[in-house]
């Protein structure tokens, strides 16, 4: 229906004259004349609390109310321009029913939270927030046409003092159109460029909104204490849910995709939420509150989706710090001269967040410093190099840590709770920015606790307590240090204080369990000690399998290849190889002559025969030589031998370190000597082999019938005597024809 307005006056001073019971009057274009209608449809949420879709007979009913909910969207768009806005200023249903869908929509980020929804649900949904989307750019447009518009000031006023559009209302639009798509955000940023420049108030309130997202914190973390109970975590578990956490963990995720999709969608709000130390406060919560919560989800269900969902949680919060600290490093780069400030401002809030471990190993690994810092190095010259590198060292050293601890999961094998040791595991969701989650596989334990000394530290302060009770709050803290805190300021869990304090441990029954296993009770005196194969995973007996015992060699060769004795000496013998570092005085030197002398030793010492060798090969050549001079000769020098070995015999024998080079060249010398009147006498006595003898017929010597024998045996070795035996051979092998 067109506006007659031929005067295109505003809304403010536009009236219409209306006849009824027979006269005319003239009623403003704002009034509530124009909106007769006062009941509207009430959007109710698709998805429950516990991130379940509904099914059957509840989902036809929700698509019978969305279709009427859609028709009266459609309602307020057909009206004019002066009854669309008198709807929204004097029927507050209308608006109540645009809220109401903002706050009970389908999240953009629905497919993280594993459900599957009908196609025809998602176009109804889908053509649900169009309808809405366009009626918020309605209330923030001033001019349709020539005819239809409003002052400036004058919409300012409707908007912000009728609430039509709050900072409650822009947060659930958030959440409701998303930043999935390049041209969602293009849409919110221009919701909110349209809605500042008409009220810059808007944007102290989306400051004071800061405060009811710290509350937002400090409730999860409550709850997250509570672990569970009613009132704090869902109370009672959901048959749909998986724990009592998937409550928390569904506001967790709203909470972290609401900060990061208004930083990007509104940059102003950057700078003062940096200003206002939120990004402190985004690490701190990151660090404290995301870990416990995740510990609890771990414990009652390892597979949980609501792992899946408090990993993307933890992506966007470190999205949002991103983008508060690049505010500086963009303003460096936009105006270098007065670089000075953002770039000790970018410092501070960095190193400020040093204390919170879990957030700088995580932030460290996905946005590392370094590239930041060295943009900053070069547009300002006059940072302090000393904070530059104790900020890389600090964030670099927290992810190496954090490397190393992962690496010892590996290794160390998962101890059993058996009443007397508690594993403390330490678990850290793996995470991904391309959108994609993995909830990951259960770690080994990094540390183990000694239960029964913390159990006996506990008691040396609170002498009155039972060693049950205590066994169920070291459970609670990850040391004894700090249950003694939580007794002493009466900070218990809900649940430990209707516990009997005087509970006493009873330590399991391993029998019971075996039983349970196996379906067969055993009846026996020994069955359950240390030595019961059945129920002790390592009995303090050895278990002979086969032949032989356990870990003894099978076979002669495992027993002659048994290394074990220098397995056991190699740490000894690593000692030699560490050098005193200190003064060197002229006594410690060492003496060059010795390494001249000591590779003379190792050149005579591999071919110095034993003294009883030499002993008889002289005393044969003596007897077999002919050259008096030559046997003079091996004579004197058996004697010097026989001297020496008698001064040596009355010597106390003991082992040098380096023997004197002296010693070492006289044997060496008198071995060569040996050695020379051998040959000599080896060819002599080869020289003088007789095999001819005397004449025939009248009988040899033994020395010539001796020789011969040996020229007999031997002479198939100095030429080709077995001519007869080769051929018989290659003939046998077909070599020959």
């Amino acid at each position: 229906m067109p506006v007659k307005n031929p005067n295109h006056k505003s809304l403010k001073y536009l009236s219409f004259a209306v006849a009824g019971d027979g006269f005319k009057r003239s009623v403003p274009a704002l009034d509530k004349f124009w909106a007769p209608r006062s009941v509207f449809a009430h959007f109710t949420g698709l998805i429950d609390s516990g991130g379940q879709i509904k099914r059957g007979a509840a989902l036809e009913e929700w698509q019978y109310e969305a279709e009427s909910f859609k028709d009266d969207m459609e309602f307020l768009l057909r009206h004019a321009h002066h009854e669309f806005w008198s709807y929204m200023i004097h029927q507050k249903s209308a608006l109540a029913s645009v809220v109401s869908f903002l706050q009970n929509c389908i999240p953009f980020y629905v497919n993280i939270l594993g459900v599957s929804i009908p196609d025809n649900i998602k176009r109804l949904h889908e053509d649900i927030l169009n309808l809405v989307v366009r009626i918020i750019f309605r209330i923030l447009t001033s001019k349709e046409s020539s005819e239809c518009w409003i002052e400036k000031d004058h919409l300012r006023e409707l908007v912000y003092q009728n609430y039509l559009i709050s900072v409650p209302m822009l947060l659930d639009l958030l959440i409701a159109v998303g930043n999935a798509a390049s041209e969602n955000v293009t849409l919110l940023r221009k919701i909110f460029e349209s809605l500042l420049k008409i009220e810059p108030k808007y944007k102290q309130d989306l400051i004071t909104a800061l405060k009811f997202l710290e509350t937002a914190f400090r409730s999860i973390q409550m709850q997250t204490d509570n672990e569970g109970f009613e009132g704090a975590g869902g109370g009672l578990l959901d048959k749909m849910s998986d724990t009592p956490f998937d409550d928390v963990t569904l506001y967790t995720l709203n909470c972290s995709f609401t900060i990061s999709v208004l930083l990007e969608v509104c940059p102003e709000m950057r700078s003062l939420y940096g200003e206002e130390g939120f990004a402190q406060h985004i690490a701190r919560f990151y660090d404290t509150t995301l870990p416990q919560l995740y510990k609890n989800i771990y414990n009652i269900n390892s597979s949980a989706l609501s792992l899946v969902w408090l990993n993307q949680s933890r992506i966007q919060f470190l999205r949002a710090f991103r983008s508060i600290i690049s505010f500086h490093v963009e303003a460096v780069l936009t105006d270098p001269a007065s670089s000075l400030a953002p770039c000790e401002n970018f410092i501070a809030i960095l190193t400020e967040c040093l204390s919170e471990q879990a957030f700088v190993v995580d932030y460290e690994r996905h946005y590392p410093i370094a590239l930041d810092v060295e943009i900053l190095k070069q547009a300002c010259n006059e940072l302090d190099s000393f904070k530059i590198t104790f900020l890389i060292e600090g964030y670099q050293r927290e992810r190496n840590v954090e490397a190393f601890k992962s690496n010892q999961r590996t290794n160390v094998e998962q101890s059993k709770d058996n009443g007397h040791v508690l594993n403390v595991e330490n678990k850290s969701a793996e995470i991904y920015l391309n959108g994609k989650t993995s909830v990951p596989t259960v770690s080994n334990p990094v540390q183990q606790r000694d239960i029964e000394s913390e159990v006996a530290m506990v008691l040396d302060c609170f002498p009155d307590l039972g060693t049950g009770f205590i066994r169920r709050l070291l459970t609670r803290y990850d040391n004894g240090e700090e249950a003694i805190a939580a007794l002493l300021e009466e900070n218990l869990p809900p649940d430990l204080f209707d516990l009997n304090r005087s509970e006493v441990y009873i330590p399991p029954d391993l029998q019971d369990k075996l039983t349970q296993e196996i379906g067969v009770k055993h009846y026996n005196v020994f069955d359950g000690d240390k030595y019961d194969v059945l129920t002790q995973d390592d009995p303090k007996c050895v278990v002979k399998k086969g032949k032989g015992f356990p870990n003894a060699p099978k076979n002669v060769a495992q027993l002659l290849d048994d290394k074990s004795d220098i397995a056991m000496l190699r740490d000894r013998y690593r000692e030699y190889s560490l050098i005193a570092e200190g003064d060197s005085t002229e006594e410690q030197e060492y003496e060059d002559e010795y390494d001249d002398s000591y590779e003379v030793v190792l050149e005579s010492e591999s071919r110095v025969v034993k003294s009883k060798q030499f002993k008889q090969v002289l005393a044969d050549v003596a007897d077999e030589s002919e050259d008096e001079s030559d046997s003079e000769d091996c004579d004197e020098m058996v004697k010097e031998k026989r001297i020496e070995t008698g001064e040596n015999d009355g010597r106390e024998k003991f082992a040098h370190f380096c023997e004197n080079p002296e010693e070492v060249r006289a044997r060496y010398e008198m071995s060569c000597r040996m050695k020379s009147s051998q040959k000599s006498g080896s060819r002599k006595m080869q020289n003088h082999r007789d095999v001819v003898g005397g004449t025939k017929g009248q009988g040899q010597d033994k020395e010539v019938l001796r020789n011969r024998q040996k020229k007999e045996s031997q002479k198939s070795t100095r030429a080709n005597h077995n001519r007869k035996a080769g051929a018989a051979f290659k003939r046998n092998k077909g070599m020959i024809s």
